[in-house]
């Protein structure tokens, strides 16, 4: 973020258009094939949502993980397009917090929980992604995109449920591999929910009060 401004100083604003267009498709590809491929993997090794057992010995998530946990190195080039393009109203404390952490995030996940629970962090994540990243891709070539607020919402939706997880691994689950990871997992969930939360109502709060103000001056 720091040399960002001086390269974009030596080669200009110019956007990458052909490797931002490549880049949302492998990206709604990867996370679709993690999500899919965690489903199916919790299906075949009889997982059910939560409660689940962590076999280290012969983990069936343990590739999934290493694969989504490099994912996330990938998605440091959703920075890299917004400095390139100058951006700047997109580089919030919610985009720098949301990048620079999660990535420390799974890499604990990778090597304390890399089997049993965890696998629904994959598919939840790997969804909304998914649906992210075509929005990214729609967005590309529409200037609106009404199901944008919707976005939001299922982001929003998924921490829920993460939270909701590891309250029941902490508190309802026999036994819990993750120990005390899982409190510090419910509390980093919690900070993005907040962040996300005040982003929605200050983006669309915001725009309802000014379309009703519009209104009833018009009438």
């Amino acid at each position: 973020m720091l040399i960002g401004p001086l390269f974009v100083k030596l080669i200009g604003k110019r956007e990458p258009y052909a490797l931002k267009f490549l880049y949302n498709l492998v990206q709604v590809a990867l996370c679709s094939y993690m999500a899919i491929e965690a489903v199916f993997l919790a299906y075949r090794n009889g997982y059910g949502v939560v409660c689940n057992a962590a076999h280290f010995d012969k983990p069936p998530m343990a590739n999934l993980i290493w694969l989504f946990y490099l994912s996330k190195v990938l998605d440091f080039f959703d920075t890299f397009f917004i400095i390139l393009g100058q951006k700047h109203a997109q580089l919030s404390f919610l985009h720098v917090y949301h990048h620079a952490t999660i990535f420390l995030m799974y890499w604990a996940n990778l090597n304390i929980n890399y089997d049993g629970d965890v696998y629904l962090t994959v598919v939840l994540n790997g969804l909304i992604h998914a649906v992210m990243y075509t929005y990214y891709f729609v967005s590309m070539h529409t200037k609106e995109v009404w199901w944008k607020r919707y976005l939001t919402q299922m982001q929003m939706v998924q921490f829920t449920c993460m939270m909701i997880q590891a309250v029941m691994m902490r508190f309802v689950c026999p036994e819990n591999p993750a120990g005390t990871m899982t409190t510090v997992y419910f509390f980093y969930i919690g900070t993005l929910f907040a962040l996300f939360m005040h982003f929605y109502l200050r983006s669309y709060s915001a725009k309802k009060g000014d379309s009703n103000r519009a209104k009833k001056k018009d009438a």
